[in-house]
């Protein structure tokens, strides 16, 4: 069976933008020698345009929302407080996953700006607020990191993080623990600045004990870890509270015990954290919250940037037990 042309395909066949090729279906302004280009192709191909996406197109409630991933328990926290915030305003909001692609994220903003929509949501990857793409485009809100150039919701990541390190590290050293070294794990895909901030904090609050870095290519597979050998009286920091729960797998697994042998702290706080033997060391950030008032700007159309809130929640796996 065929497969049906599309809207890029004929973009990509002709040499000219996905904007000139939706204005061609929705009766805007093409030049002369693109209409007849793609009338031709439109009649040699017998394409007939998506009619829910030329549905969607004569809304304006439309809400974009892309993210490196959905299935992430953070962004789907983010989601539902979106979701919540587009339902009371009679907003319909439509998701794309770049799977940490940033030409899939370029892609999909191009896109939901060619609807009539109210804007879109990104969750920022390391590269997205810095990317020139985004220059002079309007309407998008960036939600997880700072900057001063685009509007944004971002995480207090520096006081956040500043806090759950050093209230650990005083809180060991306190209570005598044989600390040795200190690590941290975190996904390559991920923000970058939270390594570098990891990194200064560690050195500020324990100068005498070395701090190692770990990179895993895919924190959500299984043989990224394979590689990790956990060394007794180490303290391991982690970027996500997932990564920190592959851990307690693989301390039960080289029997070294959490909270005596070795530490374990988690960035996020998932619901069940508490709830681990021995209780994770976290921090939380407002996660629902920022979805919701990323919608409620966009409605509002109020592009100035908001600070979230944070809670360090310090538990058994990072107590001399």
């Amino acid at each position: 069976m065929t497969q049906k042309m599309t809207m890029a395909d004929i973009s990509k066949q002709l040499g000219i933008s996905k904007m000139t090729v939706s204005r061609y279906f929705n009766g805007g302004y093409v030049s002369e020698e693109n209409r007849i280009k793609i009338d031709a192709i439109v009649k040699e191909n017998h394409y007939t345009p998506n009619k829910f996406a030329r549905s969607i197109r004569s809304q304006s409630n439309i809400i974009g929302f892309i993210a490196p991933r959905i299935e992430s328990y953070t962004t789907s926290l983010v989601i539902k407080g979106a979701l919540a915030a587009a339902n009371e305003s009679n907003a319909r909001m439509l998701f794309h996953a770049t799977g940490f692609s940033h030409e899939s994220e370029r892609q999909a903003v191009s896109e939901f700006n060619g609807l009539n929509a109210l804007g879109t949501i990104v969750i920022a990857s390391k590269h997205s607020v810095v990317e020139p793409f985004y220059q002079g485009l309007e309407n998008i809100i960036f939600i997880g990191k700072e900057s001063q150039h685009r509007c944004c919701l971002y995480y207090p990541e520096y006081a956040a993080i500043s806090a759950l390190v050093t209230q650990t590290l005083t809180q060991l050293q306190q209570q005598q623990a044989p600390v040795v070294a200190i690590d941290y794990i975190y996904d390559q895909r991920m923000l970058s600045s939270r390594t570098q901030l990891i990194q200064t904090t560690i050195a500020a609050t324990v100068p005498h004990l070395p701090c190692y870095l770990q990179s895993l290519t895919d924190s959500e597979q299984k043989q990224a870890y394979q590689d990790i050998q956990l060394q007794p009286q180490h303290v391991y920091f982690c970027a996500t509270d997932n990564i920190a729960i592959r851990l307690y797998r693989l301390a039960k697994q080289q029997q070294l015990k959490i909270g005596h042998d070795i530490w374990v702290v988690g960035i996020g706080d998932y619901d069940y954290s508490d709830l681990l033997v021995p209780s994770l060391t976290s921090v939380s950030f407002n996660y629902y919250q920022m979805g919701y008032q990323a919608v409620k700007k966009l409605i509002k159309r109020d592009f100035s940037c908001c600070e979230g809130q944070f809670e360090i929640k310090i538990r058994e796996s990072s107590q001399f037990i």
